[in-house]
């Protein structure tokens, strides 16, 4: 008889400080059991750490960190159910009965397909959902929340410096590319993307991500620290500074919801949050543009320009959804003629490839999801800090990508839906503790 060490109780002993998990094999298979979870659990802590920084740099990178993750944790969960000392609870991530509506939805649709290949390519578009889960129990097993949320604050950091680089030089070192000039009469600058292929999935990404710093910001007085004050402030500006030379004013309206909201929640900073950033982006225009008022024209116009194609775009998912009402037409939504991930809407793609049915579910998801994260967060005391921030910042998060759906379809583009993934994997993951009852601190998850 031996107590065994398991890659997922060395994780919550690195976290919690405190050794919770006395695991022993007594037969063969319980002995098989631990190899496996060696062998299978070991690289999973890596994998996904590189998932969170590939969201930011690399697509393939991210495919491969994400769904590797995800994939050896239903191996770790099998051999998990093996053993007699289980490691995983199995719970709840939140609205689970619109998520499988969804699912099934999403299947009847890949069942009633034209041809084999578009079956599978629909019955692709719900596999969202398997990584959500399983990302959402990779948590519970390799815990370590803020870790992980400082290397993606990092990584938001080092691409939007990057981008802010972009701006001034038009280049982009990955595809030795010029970048697209920046709707700005007069000035040689240019729309920045980062690492992506469009300037909508970075200010997707930091649009979501803004309401992190700028709750930081508005909770610190709950912390008592003048360095994280500040700290928040300056990313929380920085995220902004990258968002707005994306030049995309529907994700500046998406990000400004998400910090209202996140104003809306918590906060007795709001008033010093508003004045700086006012005042920092006031004095920007003015400085960088001369005149901000032919800027704002110029990308006024750009912005109608793309409406005009939006709305053909939109007008042709209704088309093919009045072809099935109930289910949807599942690829074909995708591979219309004048189909532009860039310029669509992700409501008016998933009801041409969902049908009523499937966009009902989906919606039901986005309202109960949220809700049940704003019920939690009254739940956290106040005395956990970190916690409050990402719960706060995770609902409005939640608000600022959703509303970005409506400018462009975010669920088209692997970058945007894995990391709202992990947004709402995470949150849930906090909450299902919170929900069980004390939590001790807000660094113990």
């Amino acid at each position: 008889m031996s107590t065994l060490v398991t890659p997922s109780a060395k994780s919550h002993e690195r976290v919690t400080g405190r050794w919770l998990r006395d695991i022993q094999a007594n037969t063969r298979r319980e002995w098989f059991a631990y190899y496996a979870k060696l062998v299978i659990g070991s690289p999973i802590p890596w994998l996904f750490s590189a998932y969170v920084c590939l969201n930011f740099i690399s697509r393939a990178g991210l495919e491969i960190a994400a769904w590797g993750c995800a994939l050896l944790t239903a191996l770790y969960i099998l051999v998990d159910r093996m053993s007699s000392n289980r490691e995983l609870q199995f719970f709840r991530v939140g609205s689970d009965f619109f998520l499988l509506g969804y699912v099934i939805i999403g299947i009847i649709t890949a069942l009633n397909a034209d041809t084999f290949g578009s079956g599978v390519f629909t019955l692709g578009g719900v596999r969202w959902v398997l990584l959500l889960y399983l990302i959402t129990y990779c948590w519970e097993l390799f815990p370590g929340v803020n870790r992980l949320f400082f290397l993606m604050i990092g990584m938001a950091s080092f691409v939007s410096v990057y981008g802010i680089w972009q701006h001034f030089t038009g280049l982009d070192l990955i595809r030795a590319a010029a970048l697209t000039t920046a709707p700005t009469p007069g000035h040689p600058f240019f729309a920045i993307r980062g690492f992506f292929n469009t300037p909508e999935v970075l200010g997707t990404l930091l649009a979501t991500l803004i309401p992190l710093p700028a709750a930081a910001f508005l909770l610190v007085e709950e912390r008592g620290s003048t360095f994280h004050r500040y700290c928040a402030l300056l990313l929380t500006l920085l995220f902004g500074l990258a968002l707005m030379w994306t030049y995309r004013p529907g994700l500046w309206m998406s990000a400004g919801l998400g910090v209202v909201v996140t104003m809306l929640i918590q906060g007795r900073q709001k008033l010093q949050l508003i004045g700086w950033v006012v005042g920092f982006f006031a004095v920007l225009t003015l400085i960088t543009y001369g005149d901000p008022a032919k800027m704002f024209d110029a990308v006024q116009n750009a912005e109608l320009s793309r409406a005009v194609h939006q709305r053909e775009q939109i007008n042709t998912d209704v088309k093919l959804w009045q072809e099935s009402p109930w289910i949807g037409v599942g690829r074909r939504a995708t591979t219309s003629d004048n189909y532009d991930p860039g310029t669509g809407n992700v409501y008016f793609q998933i009801l041409a490839q969902s049908g009523v049915l499937g966009i009902a579910f989906y919606l039901l998801f986005i309202l109960g999801f949220m809700l049940s994260t704003y019920s939690i967060f009254k739940e956290i005391p106040r005395t956990h800090y970190w916690h409050r921030v990402l719960i706060s910042g995770g609902l409005a998060g939640q608000i600022a990508f959703h509303s970005c759906g409506l400018y462009w379809s975010t669920h088209s583009d692997a970058f945007a839906l894995n990391f709202f993934i992990l947004m709402i994997a995470t949150v849930s993951y906090v909450s299902e503790h919170y929900s069980r009852g004390f939590v001790p601190d807000d660094s113990s998850l």
